[in-house]
């Protein structure tokens, strides 16, 4: 029978001290950072079960709250309550909104009967908490340091996922976007021109803060390629993360996740969304205090039909925000907006990433990046039927392709940290196989074993996305009719709604899948 003796040196206990730290982050409480959300929040939101949803990322909201993906959370706690705004009361569980108390002295008023409105304006009322909790903390972020040296350190060592959600720049505009379009539904007018002044502030911020990723990401690559990473000899080494992706194996596999992620991807600009910037120009139209207000309007209008020349009723209102710079108050239209399917998902792709560059003991090993998966199940445009008009509602932006530029954007850091962390890791393995050479048996297959549970549990993507964006934002506009009414219709579902009195009329629609009932509101803009 063979005995394998343990002989323990210095070098061991710190290797030793090493793997187990490498299993404290595997087996305990921050591995929890290098796992993949298993919340089903996504499926059940796009199964159209309102109330279920509800249920569902309130919870996820709640036990969230200071982790690091607390903003993603109240994005989505934020959007579904929005969309439970729009539902028929019935669908969903009936809310008040928050009392306000009475004053010394003052008689609490008696409780009145609660409407369909009421329980419409509580939901968007919750829907603005939720979005002012996921902004403040996407604030607190901005004010600090972009990128937090330990944080960065944490990454290398890990993936980016095990970072905290800042929140993209998509995520950001449509945050105030949203907001704006709550306010303007609940007649607090002021409040929106605030929401849409910040939009706007965060379209021209993003320019900048992409720069000073990619800057930094660029930093980070030449430290790398100056040899501030240690081979298993403990010699320094270098690593060329563009080399690397020059690889005939690697390059190729890159770029073909770059073409499947980008090809929904529209000429909008960098980000820019068309559809906030048109929440933008109609506001500004039929809301304009000044001259500057409405030339704004017409301003925004016409960046709008550059954006999407295709759509045939941009141009008509492009002309009516001309005509209200000039002094014609804008009267007697319809405005339909159609929120359908859901926007893209991230999921994770392996590729082989080459390692001789740095140790002799790896050729490739496997690293993980996101890519875009675009859902094809959704409603294609809705049918509205006005006295004698018939119109069916076009494309005003897509998300596919809002999400596939801040992809594209985002993709040569996302490339070039993955490749120095991949990297790191490829010389912690290296190291360790090197040292265990000269362990006993067990102990050198202990830090072997341990090597390996930390780099399997560390190779995942950053697949983190708001889910419950849709997929595009279409509109059509009508002369509102006669009789004020209108029938909208898509599939087998249509709806027969009489407008509010109103010069300015907005009626809002949303088709989570074409499986799920119409979620219809209105309101008078003005």
């Amino acid at each position: 029978m063979n005995h394998y003796r343990f002989r323990a040196t210095p070098h061991c206990y710190r290797l030793l001290a090493g793997t187990a730290s490498i299993l404290f982050l595997t087996t305990s409480g921050p591995a929890a950072l290098f796992k993949k959300s298993a919340s089903d929040f996504p499926s059940v939101y796009q199964s159209g079960n309102i109330s279920a949803a509800l249920n569902t990322v309130d919870k996820e909201a709640a036990s969230n709250a200071n982790s690091k993906d607390a903003i993603l959370w109240r994005l989505e706690q934020g959007a579904t309550l929005r969309t439970a705004a729009l539902a028929d009361p019935g669908a969903v569980p009936a809310i008040a909104a928050p009392a306000t108390p009475p004053q010394a002295g003052e008689t609490p008023p008696a409780d009145a009967a609660v409407t369909p409105a009421d329980i419409s304006n509580a939901y968007l009322k919750q829907s603005l908490l939720s979005y002012d909790e996921a902004e403040e903390k996407v604030n607190d972020y901005e004010a600090e340091a972009k990128v937090k040296v330990g944080s960065e350190v944490g990454a290398t060592l890990t993936n980016l996922s095990a970072l905290p959600y800042r929140g993209r720049a998509y995520d950001k505009v449509m945050m105030n976007a949203y907001k704006a379009l709550n306010y303007m539904q609940l007649g607090e007018i002021d409040k929106a021109r605030v929401e849409l002044n910040r939009a706007l502030q965060r379209q021209k911020d993003a320019v900048a803060e992409n720069e000073k990723r990619i800057a930094d990401a660029q930093a980070t690559s030449e430290k790398a390629k100056n040899g501030e990473l240690k081979d298993e000899n403990g010699k320094s080494a270098s690593y060329d993360s563009d080399k690397a992706q020059q690889d005939s194996k690697t390059g190729p596999a890159l770029n073909a996740v770059l073409a499947e992620s980008t090809a929904n991807l529209a000429g909008y600009g960098d980000y820019v969304n068309p559809f906030a910037v048109f929440l933008d120009a109609l506001f500004f139209t039929v809301h304009g205090e000044g001259g500057s207000d409405l030339e704004r309007g017409r301003k925004s209008m016409e960046r709008v039909m550059l954006m999407v020349p295709q759509n045939p009723y941009v141009k008509s209102d492009l002309t009516l925000a001309t005509a209200a710079a000039e002094g014609k108050v804008p009267e007697n239209v319809t405005y339909i907006f159609f929120e359908t399917g859901t926007g893209p998902d991230r999921d994770e792709t392996k590729i082989q990433i080459p390692t001789f560059l740095i140790t002799s003991k790896l050729a490739y090993v496997g690293a993980a990046f996101p890519k875009l998966k675009f859902n094809s199940s959704f409603v294609g445009s809705l049918g509205v039927k006005a006295g004698d008009q018939t119109v069916a509602t076009a494309t005003l932006a897509s998300m596919d392709s809002v999400v596939a530029n801040d992809f594209k954007n985002e993709w040569p850091v996302v490339v070039s940290k993955t490749l120095i962390s991949t990297a790191t890791k490829a010389i912690i393995q290296a190291n360790t196989q090197k040292s265990a050479e000269h362990m006993g048996f067990m102990a050198g297959l202990a830090a072997k074993a341990a090597v390996t549970a930390f780099n399997v549990a560390t190779t995942h993507a950053d697949t983190r996305v708001w889910s419950s964006l849709p997929k595009e934002f279409q509109y059509a506009r009508v002369t509102t009719p006669a009789d004020r009414q209108l029938i909208v219709a898509a599939g087998n579902d249509s709806r027969t709604i009489k407008l509010v009195p109103g010069t300015v009329n907005v009626v809002y629609v949303k088709s989570i899948s074409p499986s799920s009932s119409l979620l219809v509101s209105q309101f008078a803009l003005k």
